[in-house]
């Protein structure tokens, strides 16, 4: 039988300082929680343990403190939002029905020590997981420790018995308590003896096997007369060192390991807490998410009544409802096989297999204006309904999707099922229970797949009236109604669209990097003197600071750093550096790009990318399989990608972007004098920031003093520090300081701007951006400096660039909708930040240029002149241009 045993305190400290702050729509912090159940989930899974509990600390002092009043001093107070989940996780492991054991005087490592003898004398197996060294010591032939980290989000441990305790060691687990005495513990504030460090420790208790046997033999001549000295000044420190380190496993606690076998769950308590915290993908995981209707938020609301509808008639009836209904809300299996409808508390269920051709018909009456309707993620149904012949869905209301987006833009999943169980506090099934091809067939259990989908149906409609009443209460609806919702026909259309691309040459370029490709390896296998993994860190790494001894940067855990910082850094500095790099950005350029988009070519000859809606916290779109929103530019091989992204025959691609839309919202908001002056009167805004910051004239600014004026003028946005704003540019931390500095002196409403707005979020508890897009901050009340610096940034930027996503937004909507209004053939197919790209016949290419200004820059009107320029071209890199 095995028993694992949880060290509550380090585990949960581990996990919060090693998984970045999560909070709830309502602020509640959960990371710690979070990352705690992650860890706890997966040593369940290693280690299948037959019983399991956890113990924990009391604040009350221990037996230490009173030996040692300076035990444990000057450690940091735990963060409040840290001694906040504390509760949380004791309710969660209480949910779990999980025992925890927590004793006044003692520490959780003695009450660790204490079960792992119990274990011991009744022959049970002990596993301990904690954070902390100190467990080490407790090792025997029926006891090992699992050491857990968490860093970044992943978790990593590393597991100890006997053989690995002495393999890194070199002396037997008990010696861990003859090491702290010696060389202290700085964590636990344990003294040891002074002047004496871990090396010198770990030699002598290799040596000597303990503290009392050193003391003995103190006068051995192998030992160096200076630490001879040490020892003997020290021997009461190291006396009372070890009585500190000593785990004490004699707790006066009553606990037999049969206590702790593992027991079930209350899946209710538990269902309740999760959906409390957001822990929706613990949901799944503790199988808390039930097959049928779910667990009800409201008792007393009747299950919906749910049908087939199996012959014309019945079809003639419902449809007559729909189109009569003030709205109705609906979810399709992916492949259109059914469909479920919801009307108040009736569900219909409509399958192709059951109605033929009358279920196409109905499909295109369902997806028409006639019929008012709310679903989940919009823009791929109507990117699915063409397929059945519904080329431009119409009469969608609300989408449940984007909704909980606007409330909550910093969550991380926006499925219905996540949505219901935190705005109805119900449990619904995921997606897959009826998304699977075949799911209505008659080889599929149609039965389940239905019940599952009019879950799903009943569920989008009641969380309509919650969700667009937050929306009302946040003042985001006129956001969602004419920025969101619109968008989403507009980026079906351009996802349908697609961007040409030529073949040949892209397989041309292929051919020509992996030739460059191919010439590099040899001439850096040259200079290095053998060839060699180049795309191996580890193998780079010994070749550049051991074959060729250049001077190492930075090291890692798995060898020296040969990252693209390291390397620029290092360019001057031997001849094979620049190859490498060069190397690196061709390799980048063929495997992302040349081969990469060639596999995404469909039969059309097009590269139809997905646009993301619901990713971004800032309100920004985001382009995937493949990401068009990141074709190089900068340099000019990334700029012949853009020349092979080219216009179907007969058509000419017409671009148009914002001229700094950031800094003009800058200058709009912050109402700074000098920045809204030059605006008002045309002037390069970067040339007038160089001479405030330089002291110059306009006429007497340099190349060289206007870049670095823009790094500044662009880097202030993003609330950039001053060492970033050093690397960015080449210049010393001070230099860059000065540079600062003396921007915020000149631009005083930037300055007092950036004071406000940081202080109003920490009032608020968010920031919003000129359309009233919200982002939450929790980040601000956080006693983490980097966390809390991380949150004055957010607080700086969120306004500006959020509102630049809002106008972007905005201006596809009334590109498209002006562009069908006039009857052009012209089409919107890829926007990029603050660029849109149309594809237009050569007839039309004036007026459509005409055409993209006029909305773009009547989006909305600024103190300061919002501006578009418009290009034309045979490719997307002549048409920017």
């Amino acid at each position: 039988m095995k028993l694992m045993i949880l060290d509550g305190n380090s585990i949960v400290n581990r996990a919060f300082y090693g998984i970045r702050l999560l909070s709830t729509r309502e602020g509640v912090c959960t990371n710690a929680v979070y990352g705690f159940i992650a860890i706890l989930g997966k040593l369940l899974e290693e280690e299948k343990p037959d019983a399991v509990c956890c113990a924990f600390d009391l604040k009350a002092p221990t037996f230490r403190h009173a030996e040692y009043e300076d035990y444990k001093a000057g450690r940091r107070p735990m963060p409040d939002e840290l001694a906040s989940q504390i509760p949380l996780l004791k309710e969660t492991l209480d949910a779990m029905n999980i025992p925890r054991y927590e004793q006044e005087g003692f520490e959780a490592d003695d009450i660790i020590g204490t079960v792992s003898r119990i274990c011991e004398a009744e022959g049970w197996e002990c596993v301990i997981a904690t954070g902390d060294k100190d467990s080490l010591q407790l090792i025997s032939p029926r006891v090992r420790v699992k050491l857990v980290s968490t860093r970044m989000g992943q978790t990593e441990e590393r597991n100890y018995d006997e053989a690995a305790f002495t393999e890194q060691y070199g002396f037997p687990p008990a010696g861990m308590v003859d090491l702290k005495a010696l060389m202290g513990d700085p964590s636990d504030h344990i003294p040891g003896v002074p002047g004496v460090g871990e090396k010198t420790a770990m030699d002598l208790v290799r040596r000597f096997g303990s503290v009392s046997r050193l003391y003995e033999e103190l006068e051995s001549p192998g030992i160096k007369d200076s630490v001879r000295k040490k020892l003997s000044e020290g021997r009461d420190k190291a006396e009372m060192s070890y009585r500190l380190a000593t785990i004490d496993r004699q707790v006066p606690m009553e606990f037999a390991p049969a206590d702790a076998l593992r027991r079930e769950a209350d899946k209710k308590k538990l269902g309740e807490l999760f959906r409390r915290l957001e822990f929706f993908k613990f949901m799944d995981k503790f199988g808390l998410n039930e097959t049928g209707e779910g667990a009800k938020g409201d008792p007393d609301r009747p299950a919906p009544e749910t049908a087939w509808i199996a012959d014309g008639k019945a079809l003639e009836e419902l449809t007559g409802r729909l189109e009569a209904a003030p709205f109705i809300s609906v979810v399709c299996h992916p492949g259109l096989e059914a469909v479920a409808i919801a009307e108040e508390n009736r569900v219909s269920l409509v399958a192709a297999d059951d109605l033929g051709d009358e279920y196409d018909r109905f499909l295109g009456v369902l997806f028409s204006n006639r019929v008012k309707k709310v679903s989940h993620e919009v823009k791929e149904l109507m990117g699915t309904l063409p397929e059945a012949g519904i080329p431009a869905a119409d009469g969608f209301l609300f989408d449940t999707a984007l909704a909980g987006y606007l409330i909550s833009a910093t969550s991380n999943s926006y499925t219905l099922d996540k949505l219901a169980a935190a705005y109805l506090s119900e449990s619904i099934p995921t997606r897959d229970a009826f998304a699977a091809q075949g799911a209505f067939s008659a080889l599929g259990d149609r039965e389940a797949a239905g019940r599952a989908m009019a879950a799903w149906a009943s569920a989008a409609g009641r969380l309509y009236g919650v969700l667009s009443g937050k929306l009302k209460e946040m003042g985001m609806t006129e956001l969602f109604s004419t920025v969101e919702m619109p968008l989403c026909r507009v980026l079906a259309d351009m996802e349908r669209a697609g961007f040409r691309v030529d073949p040949k040459r892209l397989r041309e370029f292929g051919e020509m990097l992996s030739s460059r490709i191919g010439e590099l390896e040899e001439e850096i296998y040259r200079i290095a003197g053998g060839p060699f993994n180049l795309n191996s860190p580890k193998q780079l790494g010994e070749v550049l600071f051991e074959r060729l001894g250049l001077p190492a940067m930075k090291k890692t855990k798995t060898g020296y750093s040969t990252n693209a910082d390291v390397l620029d850094k290092l360019r001057e500095s031997h001849p094979v550096i620049p190859m490498i790099l060069e190397y690196r950005q061709f390799s980048k350029l063929k495997s992302t790009y040349a081969d990469g988009l060639l596999k995404v070519i469909g039969p059309d000859g097009r590269i139809h990318t997905c646009f993301q809606m619901t990713v971004t916290a800032t309100g920004r779109l985001s382009s995937t399989e493949p990401n068009l929103q990141n074709i190089p530019v900068r340099t000019d091989l990334g700029s012949e990608i853009r020349k092979m992204f080219i216009p179907a025959e007969g058509q000419v691609l017409v671009d148009a972007d914002y001229s700094q839309i950031e800094l003009r919202l800058l200058a709009h908001i912050s109402k700074d004098p000098v920045m809204c002056q030059a605006f008002l009167t045309g002037e390069d805004i970067h040339r007038v920031t160089a001479s405030q910051v330089f002291g110059v004239s306009q006429d007497e600014v340099t190349h060289l003093m206007r870049t670095r004026a823009k790094a500044v003028n662009f880097g202030i946005v993003y609330g950039i520090s001053d060492y970033s704003l050093s690397q960015d540019i080449g210049v010393t931390v001070a230099e860059a300081r000065h540079y600062i500095r003396t921007y915020l002196e000149k631009y005083s409403g930037v300055r007092a701007y950036m004071k406000e707005i940081v202080e109003r979020a920490k009032h608020d508890g968010y920031v919003v951006t000129l359309m009233n897009r919200r982002r939450a901050l929790p980040e601000l009340n956080s006693k983490d400096h980097n966390i809390r610096s991380f949150g004055e940034r957010v607080a700086l930027n969120m306004p500006i660039q959020g509102t630049a996503a809002d106008i972007i937004k905005l201006a596809m909507v009334r590109v498209h909708d002006r562009l069908n209004r006039e009857g052009l053939r012209a089409r919107l197919i890829l926007q990029v930040h603050d660029e849109l790209i149309v594809e237009a016949p050569r007839d039309e290419v004036e007026r459509v240029k005409t055409l993209l200004v006029e909305e773009m820059e009547g989006v909305m009107s600024l103190s300061v002149p919002l501006e578009a320029d418009a290009g034309s071209g045979e490719n997307w890199y002549e048409a920017k241009a």
